[in-house]
């Protein structure tokens, strides 16, 4: 299970750069908290987790280079291609 994960520093941009915003917390650490509540449920359910890191320049250009919106469809395709070639957070 590919989850896509954020720096707190990327944040504020990668607010900016989404088409869709308003589908986040306004602040990373409500965010995370989130975000690490939706990783221990799918661990307890059974499923590997591997964080994606989404950075504001790389997902911008691969949104551009495929025509694509950056929201949420685009973040999880954007993970699942980024873990399916094996480049999860270190």
């Amino acid at each position: 299970m590919a989850l896509p994960w954020f720096r707190r520093a990327d944040y504020a941009a990668l607010l900016s750069l989404f088409t869709d915003p308003e589908k986040l917390p306004e602040t990373f650490d409500v965010w995370l908290e989130r975000a690490k509540a939706v990783e221990m449920q799918f661990e307890k359910a059974g499923f590997t987790v591997t964080r994606i890191l989404i950075q504001p320049a790389p997902l911008a250009a691969w949104c551009k280079k495929r025509g694509v919106s950056p929201d949420q469809r685009a973040r999880f395709a954007y993970v699942n291609q980024i873990s399916r070639q094996g480049n999860p957070l270190p």
